[in-house]
């Protein structure tokens, strides 16, 4: 069983997430890697979407985040990737996507809010 704890910070992101056509192959659509949340200073767009202020000590300049704060923004970010596989399933399946705690089986994406946790 696999659990993810899909955060408001998760669905902020998603929110802001820019979505573009990939014409590789047979093509697809993309969140924008380079470009994810609309410029390309990525911690920046993630510190003002969820409102967060530079460290005491550290400029917008030289990026304005302690390398904890980062890796906090860091984690988030890449936690869009299961919080995005959930809601595209629990909206298709159920017209239900908050935040909460989510569990799947470990071969399978039928994720379910696990409502006793």
């Amino acid at each position: 069983m696999k659990t993810f704890e899909v955060k408001p910070e998760h669905i902020l992101l998603l929110n802001r997430t820019v979505i573009n056509w990939q014409d590789c192959e047979f093509g697809a659509p993309e969140v924008d890697p380079k470009r994810p949340y609309g410029n390309s200073d990525v911690y920046s767009d993630i510190a003002e979407i969820l409102g967060i202020e530079p460290d005491t000590g550290y400029t917008w300049e030289d990026a304005g985040f302690s390398d904890d704060l980062q890796l906090r923004m860091w984690t988030l970010h890449k936690g869009t990737k299961t919080a995005l596989e959930i809601l595209l399933h629990t909206l298709l399946s159920s017209n239900v996507f908050s935040s909460g705690v989510y569990t799947a089986d470990d071969y399978n994406n039928n994720w379910k809010l696990n409502e006793y946790v």
